[in-house]
């Protein structure tokens, strides 16, 4: 209604419009058809409503039409791809494949869909009447694929999809920066960079910083700031005290006395009252009310006509939910500050996103580690799950790999494991599992994105709230489950002595158990109470020297260290020598070449080409996977290694990121081939590898890995997650982290010297790149 009482039948604007209304959605493609009717005979110029640009498209209809094209994309470059579609065109223009949305790992182009078409009039046959039909999703992939003319125009000028709250505030940004020319009365300048509309006052005592724009009508009070990149509306107020910093405030607000806005949108007709404090990314809805002395947290979201009470701290979003405008998934799952990013609010909120992806009246499985802040986040997450009529299997505190066997034994949709990061003290980790209790997959988090964003929240009936089930002797199920299929009775009558450090808590409950069944002697180093948070890993390597001292002074067969999750192990053997991290999962690998009979053995893209050998002498295969746990894991279990279904479906173990269940194969190895553990790791050939890290920023990582991946273009390459170039027997990989603004660069060769070097030469080129593209 908004858009036909402003644009009316378009005479205004020198044109004629005519409206669609969409009964139900039909997706991109549909939704233009449904505009269009069947009788179009004239070339179509689709354009998204919320693009602002400058492109000529006079110069995209011309080349639309030299191609003899059927559909044209018209493309421009972005720095961040993540967020849209790629499509790669040959030299001539003619696309040869899109991708929709990639990770870091898939981003082979820096060129983009603008959502702006050119079609023929045949195109739109290809288009169901009445159903879901999207150009991206199906229309394209539908053309290439029946290898209809379809080309990319690459654009010059300025794009930006303003569709999101980010690249809304980076428009007006550009918009000062002169980058492009919008429609629109210009202001007068007021001072070098500043422009100011008719009517407004601005007090001599006042502060403006250019770039910055105020408009009409407005009223800036002795003493007030605003600062550079802030877009001012018509009719506002700004009162003494004030500071405006890239920030935007639409027409009709008020900003009370000492009040401070860092990037911030405020709509239209919101009064701030005084001394308020809203920070980067906060919104604040049409004729909203913010009390004084108020605090916004960033990327708070307030709706329309909303009252903040005086003095409040907004940490989250206020009407049903919200979320903060920031992608959510990291590789392992959601992380962030403890209690302040990840507060019981979000985890609330992030719940019942995920439940609306669920089947109605199905079942949760939800666990935490053993500390105060995890179980405080559990009980919200439980929340969340039963109020969107979601049921919950409550684990109590327990380790992931028992949450995920937990998943398929009760027959449950999803899960839900909350735990303190060991990387980063104050983090904590919501990692999100499917039906196989596997991490969810990258759809799946884009959907639980899209729900928490978009406030979109299922809210059952009272009736229909969820219920809550305490699950008894679970850990036994699990540990019947992992020894099912292991030799225990050999294990046991070997009786093995091993030295053992842990962290006091659920571990307790898990590792003890264990060892009484497989009858191993324990020599256990003293370690502490169940404390704040768990060991960091660097605490746990700087004690590895200890352990090792034990090991050989006891006579052990081994010394372990396991990690707070029953994820990581790491292994010393019996002379006291520390099996490297590289060695780990050769060794793992090694183990279920020996035990798991795999047709095929799943291994990450990082691993070492020494996997590939001993997978020849077994007459196995290799699947090179992508780094991220959800590929693995999924290679992992097609593959039914250390499966416990018996052909059943059941539950079945994930060597790889379950530390007990790899112990015991390891052991179970060692006792069939009476082996020792160190002569098992001198089975595995050298390893030479090295692993750096190259910081680069965020915008420029699309940028990056094109200009490698040009530079390679006749080189023999792998692109499977980043760019793995080959160099005769040797290899390096470059690969843009999802975490973190840095590559992670991986090399083998011949030798450690080698491999640094390799490395470091990679690391030289990605310097050398941004360089040259900023």
């Amino acid at each position: 209604d908004a858009i036909r009482n402003y644009f009316g039948d378009g005479r205004d604007f020198g044109l004629e419009l005519n409206y669609a209304i969409e009964d139900v959605p039909l997706g991109t493609a549909g939704s233009v058809k449904n505009a269009c009717g069947a009788a179009l005979k004239d070339t179509l110029l689709v354009i998204s409503g919320d693009t602002l640009t400058d492109i000529n498209l006079a110069e995209a209809l011309e080349f639309h039409r030299s191609k003899g094209s059927a559909a044209t994309l018209v493309l421009t470059k972005v720095r961040s791809p993540l967020e849209y579609g790629l499509v790669i065109t040959d030299t001539g223009g003619r696309i040869r494949r899109f991708l929709e949305k990639p990770g870091w790992g898939e981003v082979f182009s820096d060129c983009v869909n603008t959502g702006i078409y050119i079609l023929e009039p045949e195109v739109l046959k290809e288009i169901p009447d009445g159903q879901v039909f999207d150009f991206s999703k199906n229309l394209f992939p539908a053309l290439l694929k029946k290898k209809a003319p379809l080309y990319g125009f690459l654009a010059k000028g300025y794009w930006s999809d303003i569709g999101n709250l980010d690249q809304y505030r980076e428009a007006q940004i550009d918009i000062l920066r002169g980058n492009i020319q919008v429609a629109g009365t210009q202001a007068a300048p007021y001072q070098p960079g500043v422009w100011v509309g008719e009517g407004s006052e601005i007090s001599a005592d006042a502060i403006l910083a250019g770039p910055a724009l105020i408009g009409s009508g407005c009223i800036v009070s002795a003493g007030a700031f605003v600062g550079e990149f802030s877009m001012i509306g018509d009719d506002v107020r700004i009162e003494s005290g004030s500071s405006i910093k890239r920030s935007v405030i639409w027409s009709g607000s008020r900003i009370g006395a000492g009040s401070e806005l860092r990037g911030v949108v405020a709509t239209s007709r919101t009064t701030i009252g005084p001394q308020v404090a809203a920070f980067e990314g906060a919104v604040i809805g049409e004729r909203s009310y913010v009390g004084e002395r108020a605090i916004i947290r960033p990327g708070v979201k307030i709706w329309p006509d909303k009252q903040i009470e005086a003095g409040a701290i907004i940490n989250d979003s206020v009407i049903w939910s919200a979320g903060t405008g920031k992608s959510l998934f990291g590789r392992l799952g959601i992380s962030g500050t403890a209690n302040m990013a990840i507060s019981p609010e979000f985890g609330a909120k992030v719940a019942a996103a995920y439940a609306s992806l669920l089947p109605r009246s199905s079942s949760a499985v939800v666990s935490a580690d053993g500390y105060r802040v995890s179980r405080m986040l559990k009980r919200a997450v439980m929340a969340g799950f039963l109020s969107a009529g979601i049921n919950v299997y409550d684990l109590g505190s327990l380790t992931t790999p028992v949450a995920r066997y937990a998943i398929r034994a009760l027959n449950a949709a999803a899960g839900l494991q909350i735990r303190l990061s060991p990387y980063y003290h104050d983090q904590v980790l919501l990692e999100f599992l499917d039906q196989e209790g596997l991490n969810i997959n990258r759809a799946t988090e884009r959907s639980v994105e899209n729900a928490y964003f978009c406030e979109d929240f299922p809210r059952a009936a009272v009736e229909d709230i969820g219920e809550v089930v305490f699950v008894p002797r679970l850990i036994e199920g699990y540990m019947d489950g992992l020894l099912r299929s292991t030799a225990v009775d050999q294990i046991a009558a070997r009786g093995y002595k091993i030295v053992v450090t842990y962290d006091a808590g659920h571990l307790s409950m898990l590792l003890p158990g264990l060892f009484a069944r497989l009858n191993c002697e324990i020599v256990t180093i003293p370690h502490r109470e169940h404390g704040p948070r768990p060991k960091s890993l660097d605490q746990i390597l700087a004690a590895l020297d200890d352990l090792a001292g034990l090991v050989r002074s006891h006579g052990a067969d081994l010394g372990i260290v396991v990690d707070n999750n029953a994820e990581r192990l790491i292994l010393i053997d019996e002379q006291g020598r520390l099996v490297q991290d590289e060695q780990m999962l050769a060794l793992v690998s090694l183990i279920i070449l020996k035990q798991g009979n795999p047709q095929a053995l799943p291994i990450p893209v990082t691993a070492s080409r020494v996997i590939d050998q001993m997978a020849d002498e077994y007459h196995r295969s290799v699947i090179r996977t992508q780094t991220s746990p959800r590929s693995q894991m999924e290679r992992l279990a097609e593959q039914k290694i250390f499966d416990d279904s018996g052909g059943s479906g059941g539950p079945s173990f994930q060597p790889t990121f379950d530390a007990l269940i790899s112990l015991a194969k390891i052991l179970e190895v060692m006792t069939r081939d009476s082996l020792t553990l160190g002569q098992l790791v001198d089975m595995i050939p050298p390893i030479h590898m090295s692993k750096q890290t190259a910081d680069c920023p965020w915008q420029s990582k699309g940028l990056v890995m094109r200009s490698l991946i040009e530079e390679h273009s006749n080189d023999a390459v792998e692109m499977i997650d980043g760019l793995k170039v080959f160099h005769d027997n040797d290899w390096v990989l470059v690969l843009p982290d999802s975490d973190q603004p840095v590559f992670q660069v991986y090399s083998e060769a011949s030798s450690k010297e080698e491999a640094d070097a390799l490395a470091e030469l990679y690391l030289g080129r990605i310097e050398r790149l941004q360089t040259q593209l900023s």
